[in-house]
């Protein structure tokens, strides 16, 4: 198990916090965040837009300054949910990171989807890019509660109230 800084957890609290953008569009697809870092700062941010198009990995990559795209081998990303490792309607994300080269990896959680679950993390470090799983777990997986759920249980997210 990787140590989890504070750093780590105020980097994916952003995560979190641009994964909400998407509540509206991503669907069904989770909502996910990126963030790319670079000796404390942030390069480059990004978020799942809309089902189909560009994910969070793919959007904060594309956000980085073309002078600064060199600094990507030597930057971490932190991303709310394990990159997918599969082709559906976009390429998968664990090829993108590992062809730009990154030092380092942050992901909130695993991705229980059948096509990934741990396909992407394996990606990675068979890639030799240092992973870290499971900053700020619990939130990254309520973000997404239904998405969750519905993979991990074959079953669905139901709510219920209860008057009188």
């Amino acid at each position: 198990m990787n140590k989890v800084s504070i750093t780590d957890e105020i980097y994916m609290r952003r995560c979190i916090q641009l994964a909400k953008n998407g509540r509206k569009n991503a669907q069904p697809n989770p909502m996910v965040g990126a963030v790319i870092v670079h000796n404390g700062k942030i390069i480059g941010e990004g978020y799942h837009v809309r089902c189909g198009e560009g994910h969070a990995e793919v959007n904060a990559c594309a956000s980085v300054n073309k002078e600064d795209e060199h600094l990507l081998k030597e930057s971490t990303i932190y991303v709310s949910l394990e990159p997918c490792s599969h082709y559906g309607k976009t390429p998968p994300c664990a090829d993108l990171l590992v062809s730009k080269g990154f030092k380092r990896c942050v992901i909130g959680c695993k991705d229980p989807f059948a096509k990934v679950q741990g396909r992407g993390i394996q990606k990675l470090k068979d890639a030799g890019i240092e992973v870290t799983v499971g900053v700020l777990e619990e939130e990254c997986k309520a973000l997404n509660k239904r998405f969750m759920t519905f993979h991990a249980l074959q079953r669905p997210f139901v709510t219920l109230k209860w008057a009188e």
